[in-house]
């Protein structure tokens, strides 16, 4: 019998991303965690302070808010 890996096993890998900062473009200024395409917990600019909350879609978070939006401080 062959042992497949279980499928839920990949969804719950965390995955780190490190990216430029929207707000001040600061070269990996944000590290990102994320889980199930969900980011977990707030990550925060360093420099600048820039926040990108958890439980968002990275990519359509950072689409829909230009920094200096309300949402995104």
């Amino acid at each position: 019998m062959i042992a497949f890996a279980d499928c839920q096993d990949v969804r719950k890998m965390t995955v780190i991303r490190e990216i430029n900062c929207p707000a001040c473009g600061d070269r990996d200024g944000i590290e990102v965690f994320e889980r199930e395409n969900q980011t977990v917990g707030d990550s925060v600019c360093d420099k600048c302070g820039y926040t990108i909350p958890e439980g968002v879609v990275l990519d359509l978070f950072l689409e829909d808010n230009v920094p200096g939006d309300v949402c995104s401080k």
